[in-house]
């Protein structure tokens, strides 16, 4: 993620893409996965029922949004330490790497949800030089928006409102695909693919 920090977040912002961070928004995406709602509150059954084969993507996209509110939080009580902007930025480098997967995955989908989102309300800005800078307040604002947004969608089993929402924001749209392909071209990894076994030891 630090090479793609360097080519796509603003130099400034760069200092904030840390490990404490991206360890932290990381445990607290599965935290908001247990802390959800499982149930629609109008009597349409599961939200997993309700919401069929759509619903892996809005559970992952709420267990990210929902993760960064109580990072938000926990950092306004003095729990987490390090700059607010540090969780901020490293989420949306995370954003970039995690993208770069595969938008059709669940993961994927909900990566595209909440970058489409973001982008929309101004949480984060792409200057000429296609570096991307966060602005502070309004991803806190977006932050808070989004996660109302999800936690309705699966309260209600809104199956019709999750088809919708899916088909405007799922999508990567040109420019940040674009994006991705300079990270192509600088040779930044996908994945790393670990050879390992006896006979790389020599012992086969």
């Amino acid at each position: 993620m630090v090479p793609i920090a360097a080519e796509l977040i603003a130099p400034e912002q760069r200092k904030h893409v840390t490990f404490d961070a991206f360890f932290a928004n990381t445990m607290f995406h599965e935290v908001a996965h247990g802390l959800g709602i499982k149930n629609t509150v109008n009597g349409k059954g599961t939200v997993r029922d309700a919401l069929k084969e759509l619903g892996s993507g809005i559970e992952e996209g709420k267990a990210d949004v929902l993760g960064l509110y109580m990072v938000t939080r926990l950092h306004e009580q003095g729990e987490l330490g390090g700059a607010l902007e540090d969780y901020y930025v490293t989420f949306l480098a995370g954003i970039f790497r995690s993208v770069r997967f595969g938008a059709a995955s669940a993961h994927g989908q909900a990566n595209m949800l909440r970058f489409n989102f973001f982008a929309d309300r101004g949480a984060f800005a792409r200057d000429a030089s296609g570096h991307y800078r966060v602005d502070l307040s309004n991803m806190r604002r977006a932050v808070d928006e989004l996660s109302g947004v999800l936690l309705k969608l699966q309260g209600d089993g809104d199956y019709a409102g999750v088809a919708r929402f899916t088909t405007d924001l799922g999508v990567i749209r040109p420019l940040l695909h674009a994006d991705l392909d300079r990270l192509s071209r600088r040779d930044i990894p996908v994945d790393v693919v670990f050879t390992q076994g006896k006979s790389v030891l020599g012992l086969q």
